[in-house]
């Protein structure tokens, strides 16, 4: 183990997780490692940090179909909504979402979250981000979801994803386009609030 890997084992030991040499070296192995970032589970003990990062900020939330949260407890509830699901064994059972964490290597800040979302009526899952603003333009998000991406391939079997924008959100535009999406068509996606709709360009890729 070299002293980076060191480094990032002493990390996630402090969130409770352990790091194997090669991430999918175990079936229920979900802590992910880039170059500038550990991809570890988000635990109810994330919630301020969440909240007061992007989850209850209005700018992060301008061009995603939820609600920016009021309250701690909100997030905690959405913490709650997007646990992994293991069995006894410790093995990971299948899951609507599969979320990470996204925590910086250098100052250990946790600033955003994303992965694979698969909402009702979909046949694939879908990808999502989010992260403080304080991080936008740094090719965080795009760094992420790479390697997410290629987790997703080798080890829940998936074939295809899908990815898709608000047409006015550029830079998520180029996350998708960054990680390889193909162009699928022209949509009008429907806010939570059941009032909103937004124009949006939706996407797949092969994995």
């Amino acid at each position: 183990m070299n002293e980076n890997d060191a480094d990032v084992q002493a990390l996630c030991k402090a969130f409770g997780f352990d790091l194997p040499n090669k991430y999918g070296s175990r079936k229920d192995f979900i802590v992910l490692e880039t170059a500038r970032l550990v991809l570890r589970p988000l635990t109810l003990d994330d919630a301020e940090a969440a909240y007061n990062g992007w989850t209850g900020d209005e700018e992060v939330a301008r061009y995603v179909s939820w609600l920016p949260h009021h309250s701690v407890g909100e997030t905690i509830e959405w913490l709650k909504e997007i646990e992994w699901k293991r069995d006894e064994a410790g093995n990971i059972l299948p899951n609507g979402n599969y979320i990470w964490g996204f925590v910086h290597k250098e100052t250990g800040e946790l600033f955003g979250s994303g992965g694979l979302i698969r909402e009702d009526g979909c046949q694939l899952y879908q990808v999502g981000y989010n992260i403080m603003k304080s991080h936008w333009n740094h090719g965080y998000t795009t760094e992420a979801m790479r390697t997410i991406l290629q987790y997703a391939a080798e080890n829940l079997g998936l074939k295809r994803v899908a990815g898709g924008h608000a047409q006015e959100n550029l830079a998520s535009a180029k996350v998708i386009e960054k990680l390889g999406f193909v162009y699928d068509r022209d949509d009008i996606t429907p806010h939570v609030d059941g009032i909103r709709f937004f124009d949006s360009q939706e996407y797949y890729l092969d994995l």
